[in-house]
């Protein structure tokens, strides 16, 4: 008779075992899709960070900073102006200079410390701005679509259904960037994870306070008994509301991400107006100051001398001023529209990245 007696028992722990079994291989399974991601955001952050730094050290490399081997045995015996005036250069002889003549931007295209100083921003925090900012894309879109899942998963539980059976259910239905992360759901409930296991995991994925809290909110209605339908609906109306808030800060703060847009436009344009037309006259009246006829630094009306002038430095003051313009207004406009620095320096990417093309190719 004992051995009857315990074959129940050994059943059940069999049973058991299984369960833990299949619920153990959900969890490995999960923590090795994280584990990827994880991974994926290192490869990223460490391409762009040895990228920025490349350029950086370039930028510190080709900066002038010593005297050109031509210029060495007279440099002492200069005056400010004609030490000033192109007789230093870098560490690095890696300035680059392009033919252009045939094309349609300025004749001679030249790649200096300017230019790799721009470079170390945009390589540096562009890729991991851009990356992040599409990450944080594709879970707004998840949570646009949560209030959704909630609403139907209150509903079939209405309709005699018990949570695990409604996720199971949700998992045919459509509901954009969220469908994936249902199914995955779905799938962890139907390897034996418990019903609260699978939708921390779920949080843990997704990693907002949104849907952390969406969670909590269910897993204790779940342990604590009772209607926990009416809990999920009420959480998918939160849900519901909080998008709703979203989606009006994003619509009127637009409009000021578009105003500050078009002013650093119109800035680059003023300055683009100057290098074409104010710039030349003043390089002009240099020149004939310079060329008079007694040889002398002859002053122009007013005590102004435009022979001591290095238009050079002037023009990459120019570059500095629209380069934190664009930075700055870059992360302005960001933080106006979204609130995240992430989507700030995503903008602030592009602006320098078209600065640095506008003044390389146009007007440098």
């Amino acid at each position: 008779m004992r051995p009857d007696d315990d074959s129940p028992k050994r059943g059940r722990k069999q049973l058991v075992s299984r369960k833990d079994q299949e619920e153990g291989a959900g969890t490995i399974k999960l923590k090795a899709a994280s584990t990827t991601q994880r991974r994926k955001d290192r490869i990223v952050w460490g391409i762009s960070v040895a990228v920025g730094l490349m350029f950086l050290f370039l930028t510190i490399g080709t900066f002038p900073t010593q005297t050109k081997d031509e210029y060495k045995d007279t440099y002492d015996t200069m005056d400010e102006t004609q030490q000033r005036l192109s007789m230093r250069e870098g560490f690095l002889d890696i300035n680059t200079t392009f033919n252009t003549t045939d094309y349609w931007v300025k004749d001679e295209v030249v790649i200096g410390w300017h230019s790799f100083l721009m470079l170390t921003f945009l390589g540096g925090v562009g890729p991991i701005a851009i990356y992040e900012s599409r990450k944080r894309k594709r879970i707004d879109r998840i949570e646009e679509r949560l209030s959704d899942f909630l609403r139907d998963l209150s509903e079939s539980m209405r309709a005699g259904q018990t949570l695990h059976e409604a996720i199971k259910t949700s998992a045919g239905g459509e509901y954009g960037a969220l469908t994936p992360e249902i199914k995955k759901m779905a799938l962890q409930v139907s390897w034996g994870v418990s019903v609260t296991k699978t939708l921390d995991m779920f949080a843990e994925r997704v990693n907002t306070n949104l849907v952390k809290r969406s969670v909590t909110l269910i897993n204790e209605a779940s342990s604590a008994g009772g209607n926990v339908s009416n809990v999920i609906d009420a959480a998918a109306k939160d849900t519901r509301e909080i998008q709703i808030m979203k989606m009006k800060r994003a619509t009127e703060m637009g409009i000021y991400k578009l105003v500050i847009g078009v002013s650093f436009l119109v800035f680059l344009v003023v300055v683009a107006v100057m290098f074409f037309s104010f710039m030349p006259e003043m390089e002009n009246l240099s020149d004939s100051y310079s060329s008079s006829s007694d040889g002398s630094s002859a002053q122009s009306p007013g005590g102004f001398d435009p022979t001591g002038v290095d238009f050079q430095e002037v023009k990459l003051l120019f570059f500095a001023a629209v380069a934190v313009q664009a930075v700055g207004d870059g992360i302005v406009a960001g933080i106006m529209a979204t609130g995240r620095v992430k989507d700030g320096l995503v903008l602030a990417t592009y602006f320098g990245a078209f600065t640095l093309v506008a003044f390389d190719l146009f007007l440098l």
